[in-house]
């Protein structure tokens, strides 16, 4: 009697952490956003109310159930075209969502079922949104485009962003959002305040000398824009104690490009990072890792503007390097398809464009892609490993 006594008692407690845990999980708890940029940490359970059940899996205007949420109301500060970015935090998500117009009496609708979303992406992808380049409203479950289309909007209008990972608990994701308009963004967050401080610092070397060099810093992770140093040895700030995941970019003249990822966690309270710059060699070769795509696209996801920049002041204060880019794509377990090769060399072609925007002369400039050829991990076994895959190295060519 006593073992059944317990075994009840653990059937209640994870249906309590199922249902009731979830930040923002209910339409009557949603979060009303108040800048362009947010993460939503530990999305488990449906709240207290199951909105969403029993709807054919490609209903492309339903999820099939309402598993692990967050709701997300978006007011619109002038004219213009919404889109947004929601990209996974961690590994092993599959994000859906469906975007509402928000009208009176809105979660009532929701209950009775008596309003539709103006558009969804049930796709599964790790990383999904509306941008200008999507082609459809609404897109059902499978393997299909991750992005569906931008969506025209009013002043002082709103929207419900129902997010939802169909695929497990605890997932994380940002949620990135752009209204282009007359106006750059969104209002800004009150800030939130933060009692524990992480001290970091960082400091540039020549690595053969391991004498101090000047140089330029680009960090991304840090703020929620990027940090941009220029002509420093060390840079340092007190930030507020959690956990990071930063990219640091640097260069100097006569020296290669740096890049390199770094995860701070959340109970450190100081951080500090050598970096140690090499010389310009013919030949040699650097893994931009920053340099990600959308899936089965050549355009650019936000988190490869640091990388970007930093290549392109590289290409600025070094005036006799001539590159080549070389584009590759994750496709294991296959030959190199025609699909495959022409986007590696349409993806090394757009990280080309970009630096002849940008007042780089084309000819310091070659493209080639690779294909799947030269995958880093022939069978991978994660999404951080499929990531790799898709990379952007640059060559030196001449010096």
């Amino acid at each position: 009697m006593l073992k059944i006594y317990h075994i009840v008692i653990l059937v209640l407690f994870f249906c309590f952490l199922n249902n009731s845990h979830a930040q923002y999980a209910d339409c009557s708890k949603i979060l009303h956003l108040t800048d362009t940029f947010y993460e939503a940490k530990n999305i488990s359970g449906y709240g207290e109310t199951l909105e969403f059940e029993s709807n054919d899996l490609y209903d492309s205007l339903n999820f099939e159930i309402e598993k692990n949420t967050i709701w997300y109301l978006i007011s619109i500060p002038y004219d213009g075209e919404l889109s947004f970015d929601i990209l996974s935090l961690d590994e092993g998500n599959d994000w859906d969502f469906l975007l509402f117009e928000h009208k009176n009496l809105f979660c009532k609708r929701i209950e009775a079922k008596k309003i539709a979303p103006i558009r969804s992406n049930l796709s599964r992808s790790a990383n999904t949104g509306i941008s200008k380049d999507g082609n459809m409203p609404f897109v059902t479950a499978g393997i299909n485009d991750n992005y569906s289309k931008s969506l025209l909007v009013k002043k002082d209008e709103q929207y419900v962003l129902v997010v939802n990972n169909s695929k497990r608990a605890g997932g994380s994701h940002s949620l990135t959002i752009n209204v282009a308009g007359e106006k750059p963004e969104l209002i800004i967050e009150e800030a939130i305040p933060e009692t524990n401080i992480l001290s970091l610092s960082i400091e540039i070397k020549d690595k053969t000398t391991n004498k101090p060099v000047a140089g330029n810093i680009i960090i991304d992770g840090l703020r929620k824009k990027l940090v941009e140093k220029s002509n420093i040895m060390t840079y340092a700030v007190d930030v507020p104690q959690r956990k990071y995941k930063l990219t640091i970019s640097t260069n100097s003249p006569g020296y290669l490009i740096y890049s390199e990822e770094v995860t701070i966690t959340s109970n450190r309270t100081t951080f500090s990072q050598t970096v140690l710059l090499e010389k310009i060699q013919k030949g040699r070769k650097v893994n931009l890792r920053n340099i990600q795509f959308y899936g089965n696209q050549a355009k650019f996801l936000p988190q490869a503007s640091g990388d970007l920049k930093a290549l392109l002041a590289f290409m600025e204060i070094n005036k006799n390097v001539k590159i080549e880019v070389e584009g590759h794509v994750n496709g294991p377990n296959q030959r190199n398809t025609k699909d495959y090769q022409t986007l590696s060399e349409d993806r090394s072609k757009a990280v080309k464009e970009y630096l002849i925007e940008n007042g780089i002369e084309a000819i310091r400039i070659a493209s080639i892609g690779y294909g799947n050829t030269q995958m880093l991990h022939p069978n991978p076994k994660s999404e951080a490993e499929m990531s790799a895959n898709r990379r952007v190295e640059i060559k030196i060519m001449e010096n």
